[in-house]
């Protein structure tokens, strides 16, 4: 009788909980299908030009919230998210407790979002943007969470409504080198988003920066034909991310552009630029646009342990870009959107994507190589 007590006391209190915190659940799913119309090496490791494929960008999730007392709230969220190899693989990017402070501040502990881009907080909800996906440009990081504390405060000047967002902490799970994912640490992580809206216009500006380390067996062997392995190694170094952007209307044309730049000081990992600029036309539930964008990794030159060594050295570090080598890239994208309903949306994309890099560390000089994606969507949220 005694071992059925505790039971029956977290039965009691899990009872009262549930009735006393208002509990909302929200999702949202994305289902997606592309095929490469340009049979010219796959470029992109999205789509091939073999079948269409759905799985790639597709996911499905779920976030619910619970508001407990005395201004204090549970987010949750997990999303499964479209795998190739896998099928759709789950994962839980969101946990956090958030504490109301005065009336326009918000701190939150626990598993957040990295406030990075112009769409952070709801980079993976389709139907919040008219893309089928946000520019890979510009959106290249294969990582967006962190654990740790953050905090939001809003006010306003006048007409303009500000917010600033700031959150410090550590990630700990993949991180890409040569289009590689390897294990990773970014400890000492502080991310700060200042965003401004004035009328149809809205600015922002962020930074971050944390120390850096990934695992990988390629970087180390790398590193034992350079005079300091410690110009090559991901050990410890400083990491950085610079972004701003911009969105306006003017009646039923809009306007878009973001740009940034993320580098690792004192390691193989080549600087890297990203940026993206274009319009839209609004036509009641239609909406037309077009988008242009930029990639550029630009490799640093280590010196070798000897001048063989040394040129072997740079030859290999050429095939770690952010993409799959040093070099560039840029995207045309065409598409349009239809609302169907409240909240759904359905979607198509055409993107002339042509890159122009190192495709090996034998190639001695940059090629040239191309994709031309067709992609259709269907979005909704609920």
């Amino acid at each position: 009788m005694l071992k059925k007590i505790p039971a029956l006391i977290i039965l009691g209190l899990f009872a009262m909980s549930h009735a006393m915190a208002e509990v909302k659940i929200n999702g949202f799913a994305s289902v997606v299908t592309g095929i490469d119309l340009e049979d010219d090496g796959n470029p992109t490791n999205d789509y091939s030009s073999r079948t269409a494929d759905n799985l790639q960008e597709s996911k499905v999730g779920l976030q619910w919230s619970a508001d407990l007392d005395d201004g204090m709230r549970f987010v949750g969220q997990t999303v499964a998210r479209g795998n190739s190899a896998d099928g759709f693989v789950l994962a839980y990017d969101w946990a956090y407790f958030d504490f109301n402070v005065g009336d326009s501040g918000k701190l939150k502990i626990g598993r957040l979002r990295i406030p990075f881009y112009k769409y952070s907080d709801y980079l993976d909800v389709g139907y919040a943007y008219h893309w089928v996906t946000p520019p890979k440009s510009m959106y290249s990081l294969n990582f967006s969470n962190m654990d740790g504390i953050g905090y939001q405060q809003n006010f306003n000047t006048g007409s303009m409504e500000h917010s600033v967002n700031a959150v410090i902490g550590r990630y700990q799970g993949t991180l890409q080198i040569g289009g590689v994912d390897s294990p990773g640490n970014l400890e000492n992580l502080i991310a700060i988003n200042y965003s401004a809206v004035m009328g149809d216009h809205e600015f922002y500006i962020a930074y971050a920066q944390a120390d850096t380390y990934i695992e990988s067996t390629s970087v180390t062997t790398l590193s034992g034909f350079a005079s300091n392995p410690n110009d090559v190694l991901i050990n410890g170094d400083k990491g950085s991310f610079v972004g701003v952007g911009y969105k306006g209307s003017f009646g039923d044309i809009g306007v878009f552009a973001e740009a940034s730049q993320v580098k690792v000081d004192d390691s193989v990992i080549q600087d890297s630029m990203g940026s993206y600029f274009g319009a839209s036309y609004n036509m009641g539930d239609m909406i037309y646009h077009i988008t242009y964008e930029m990639s550029d990794s630009e490799g640093k030159t280590i010196t070798g342990s000897s001048a063989p060594a040394e040129a072997g050295l740079n030859a290999n570090a050429r095939a770690l870009g952010s993409r799959s080598s040093e070099g560039t890239s840029n995207t045309i994208t065409l598409g349009a959107r239809k609302d169907i309903g409240i909240s759904s949306a359905v979607k198509v994309d055409l993107s002339s994507y042509t890159e122009d890099r190192f495709q090996s560390a034998a190639a001695t000089e940059k090629s040239e190589q191309k994709a031309l994606l067709l992609r259709v969507a269907v979005e909704t949220m609920f």
